[in-house]
């Protein structure tokens, strides 16, 4: 099967990604006790390095020790700054093409209360959770700030600002965020920290060569959640994500990556019972792709495999990463394609499929093995393909 579409460069900003394969943010919590990445990230990253997407996200870094969803999760503080350096150093020696882009992240509620601090936007409840005020969420946009002036300095290509699956900045767009201050209640004050935010990044790095980006969900499958009309709604409503998708334009996002649903969930991650929830990403890519001019980058592709999936089609072909990949980009329903969990499985799944050799993948046989690793606290990688990470499940169901 051709590769033309997804072989392609594509401009996002000022730079170029040499191809339309994206590796997606995946938490891996394998980072050292100061945060800061561990001989094991380096040499998995290196890997990613050498597997040659267009565009490499790191996993979700911390802004701050304080609030961690994984005990050993990256960090990026001014004490994180040479480890990330030696990062970023390390995966050039490998490849000086690829777009290295680093995800930033307020953990929130999902928070592991254990070894860190929970917090949440607007009350739920729960008495044992700490309601932000006003002055900690402008703490929290400053943290954003300082961590965005680090990843340039260090040497990524540009950053992230996650706004999906559940944490802190999710939070803040959603209906149900009927805080009654500047922050909540109306679209026009969920999304002023967003704006507030990017306004005070692009400042501080007065670079518009350093890309600004954001993952965000489309639609988050939870009553009240961003992408219902409400915060008593769970019925799917498009008018604020397409609302949201023009304003990040508007406020100069070099690309937007599409997901959807908290952490874990099978929007989030089609699975072997959900399968038709990639036709769904699909679907949500293309609605903002027709609403904005900038790049867009889709999920879900994962799932699909060399076609050996369980998607209604009876042509094996038509059910494959390389033809949606092919034809969703042709079909300009999107720009790029990502792959998460498939990063894993085979970190040269980009190097194969360019090549020509899809047949030598390592395909992720979507088992969420590596899942159950990450919400074990364990260090995360494929528990199929690697054997590292094999043994270190074995451990773990003993």
């Amino acid at each position: 099967m051709e590769t033309d579409m997804i072989s392609a460069p594509i401009p996002v900003g000022k730079k170029t990604a040499p191809n339309r394969i994206v590796f997606q943010p995946m938490e891996c919590n394998d980072a050292d006790s100061s945060g800061d990445p561990s001989d094991l990230t380096i040499k998995r990253y290196r890997r990613f390095a050498e597997g040659g997407a267009g565009i490499i996200f790191s996993e979700s870094f911390t802004l701050t020790t304080e609030s961690r969803a994984r005990k050993s999760q990256m960090s990026i503080t001014a004490q994180n700054s040479e480890g990330l350096a030696r990062l970023i150093k390390e995966m050039r020696e490998v490849n000086q093409d690829s777009l290295i882009l680093f995800q930033l992240n307020q953990t929130g509620r999902l928070s592991e209360a254990a070894f860190s601090k929970v917090l949440t936007v607007y009350p739920t409840g729960e008495a044992d959770i700490h309601v932000l005020t006003e002055e900690e969420i402008e703490e929290i946009g400053s943290n954003f700030v300082k961590a965005a002036v680090i990843a340039k300095q260090v040497g990524a290509d540009g950053i992230d600002f996650k706004h999906c699956h559940g944490y802190v900045c999710t939070e803040m767009i959603q209906p149900a965020n009927t805080r009654n201050d500047r922050y909540g209640g109306s679209f026009e004050n969920r999304t002023r920290f967003f704006k507030e935010t990017v306004r005070k990044m692009k400042a501080a790095l007065n670079d518009d060569s350093f890309l600004l980006g954001v993952r965000f969900n489309f639609y988050d499958g939870v009553t009240g959640g961003f992408g219902t009309a409400g915060p008593d709604e769970v019925v799917e409503d498009f008018s604020e994500p397409l609302a949201f998708a023009k304003m990040m334009e508007d406020m100069g996002m070099h690309y937007i990556n599409v997901s959807a649903g908290i952490a874990g969930s099978e929007l989030t991650q089609p699975s072997k019972k959900y399968p038709e929830g990639v036709y769904r990403l699909f679907g949500w890519a293309q609605a903002v792709k027709k609403a904005v001019t900038i790049p867009v980058i889709g999920s879900g592709y994962t799932y699909l495999r060399d076609g050996k999936n369980k998607l209604p089609e009876p042509n094996q072909e038509k059910r494959s990463f390389l033809y949606w990949a092919e034809k969703n980009i042709k079909d300009g329903n999107v720009d790029m394609v990502g792959v998460g969990r498939q990063s894993l499985a085979d970190p040269l799944f980009a190097k194969k499929i360019l090549a020509g050799e899809s047949q030598a993948v390592n395909y992720c046989t979507i088992c969420d093995r590596c899942l159950e690793l990450m919400f074990a606290q364990k260090a995360v990688g494929c528990a199929v393909h690697d054997k590292y990470y094999r043994e270190l499940y074995r451990s773990l169901k003993k």
